[in-house]
């Protein structure tokens, strides 16, 4: 059986489960479950040089002695109960691995009939798929979909097999009156505001209550698992509206598999994690400033509820923006000026190409027009820059296809803007980058426009002189 049947008969074990939802009651019920699908395949050598591979389960290697096997595996004995009696997933899958380190490399044990002889024995199972198997982690915690499209809620305070997931404990202050925390798990709360154990926010150091304009005590709005309801019900264009604005606030649809319309659930670093960020921002910033009215508690839906903070991010990202912009704009300008042997170079090499020689007047005129060129062209470098356009612009420019258009569509889908339609809408037109060189050249060209004029004509005539020579000499040679 290959590692990767291991994590698929696992994963469909505990499928299975979401289906009938009939749970073990402790995790050791569900080890015993899984020890028997989780194979370990071990490659044994005897002392001729003779090879064999035996791939048994956790279970049978457990249960069975040496004269049963037919060669001594004491050593799995030693994580028996990590094994078996592991109290949380993360504990077990240590275990595993720690096993699997300390055979990894050619163990000896005594083995064959009577076992006698010194055979060795070393794991040939693929640690990346012992990983995937470590993954199940999440599935404690992960709400699972009946067959009628309800949705059974599971969280890190509701999981599938109690205490399978170990919950991370508070940072609290040692305090002799009761608890001061920096970390809550029934709201979305950040590490840098105290709460108490009542999930009020207060001052870490006076002890005092936060509160309000009315002198209400303020405690966080948004519950943990709120980001998740707020898409629940939703539908696919709804949704897509929302993972339009999120692009806007910065989300990275790039870190992710995107769906328009959908929202995967039981993904990490999406959606609904990017949601909870802003519902723990907005519970925080709601209680350093109370009188600015960030969160809407009145409003009917959790959208509804966190729009005044969605509204007043949005304002804040505008101005950071424009300041970081006008700031690389001042940094561009600011480029340090070329250097005497920059200015030559450039000056001497343009000038040959017109058949002039530079003068040290020449040198100073130009040295100001070069360094003034070389500041356009990283101002340009950063118009350029600014103007990319990234995957959160175009999904914001997406549109749902129209129903009542000439084509039909079975489901919910979106369109999306050419290149060309993106750069025209977001007023980012595609720049090209400046050539210091080439537009030094051009201001050449007008400012020495009659040393040009003379230095060709004086070359002409030098170019009939030598033709009138070279054809008076062949006529002498021929007369």
């Amino acid at each position: 059986m290959s590692d990767n049947k291991v994590v698929l008969d696992i994963d469909n074990y505990l499928e299975g489960l979401d289906k009938s939802q009939e749970y073990p009651a402790d995790l050791p019920t569900l080890l015993s479950e899984v020890n028997r699908r989780f194979t370990i395949p071990i490659q044994i050598e005897q002392p001729d040089g003779t090879k064999l591979v035996v791939n048994l389960s956790i279970s049978e290697y457990l249960s069975q002695d040496a004269v049963d096997l037919g060669w001594d595996f004491e050593t799995i004995q030693v994580y028996k109960e990590g094994l078996t009696e592991a109290t949380t997933w993360e504990e077990y899958m240590t275990t595993v691995n720690n096993l699997l380190d300390d055979i990894t490399e050619p163990t000896e044990t005594s083995g064959g009939v009577g076992l006698t002889e010194t055979w060795t024995f070393k794991t040939l199972a693929d640690r990346e798929q012992i990983n995937n198997i470590a993954d199940f982690n999440d599935w404690f915690q992960t709400d699972v979909e009946q067959s009628d499209g309800t949705i059974v809620p599971f969280n890190i305070d509701n999981q599938k097999i109690p205490d399978a997931v170990a919950k991370a404990q508070p940072s609290t202050y040692e305090d002799p009156e009761g608890g001061v925390y920096f970390k809550s798990y029934e709201f979305y709360s950040g590490p840098n505001l105290a709460i108490d154990s009542n999930g009020y926010y207060i001052d870490p150091e006076t002890k005092k209550l936060k509160k309000d304009a009315e002198g209400n005590p303020i405690r966080p709005v948004f519950r943990t698992g709120s980001a998740s309801e707020l898409f629940r019900g939703l539908s696919q264009e709804a949704i897509f509206e929302i993972q339009q604005e999120l692009a806007g606030l910065g989300l990275d649809y790039g870190s992710f598999t995107f769906v328009p319309g959908v929202i995967d659930f039981t993904a990490k670093g999406n959606e609904i994690d990017f949601i909870a960020q802003l519902m723990t921002q907005a519970n925080d910033a709601n209680a350093m400033f109370p009188q600015l009215n960030l969160i809407d508690k009145t409003a009917p839906t959790l959208l509804g509820q966190l729009r005044p903070y969605l509204e007043y991010k949005k304002g804040i990202d505008a101005e950071a923006n424009a300041y970081f912009e006008d700031l690389q704009g001042k940094f561009a300008g600011e480029i340090v000026p070329p250097t005497d042997a920059e200015v030559k170079a450039a000056v001497d090499t343009l000038f040959a190409e017109r058949g002039l020689y530079a003068t040290s007047k020449d040198y100073a005129k130009y040295s100001t027009i070069f360094g003034n060129l070389q500041k356009q062209a990283a101002e340009r470098e950063t118009e350029i820059e600014d103007n990319r356009i990234s995957l959160g612009d175009v999904i914001g420019l997406m549109e749902p296809y129209d129903a009542s258009g000439v084509y039909s569509y079975a489901g919910f889908g979106v369109t999306t803007p050419t290149a060309e339609e993106a750069r025209e809408k977001l007023g980012k037109p595609l720049l090209q980058p400046l050539d210091v060189m080439s537009e030094l050249g051009k201001v050449m060209d007008d400012l020495e426009s009659g040393r040009i004029d003379a230095s060709q004509e004086i070359a002409s005539r030098a170019a009939a002189a030598q033709q009138f020579k070279s054809n008076f000499m062949q006529f002498e040679e021929n007369f």
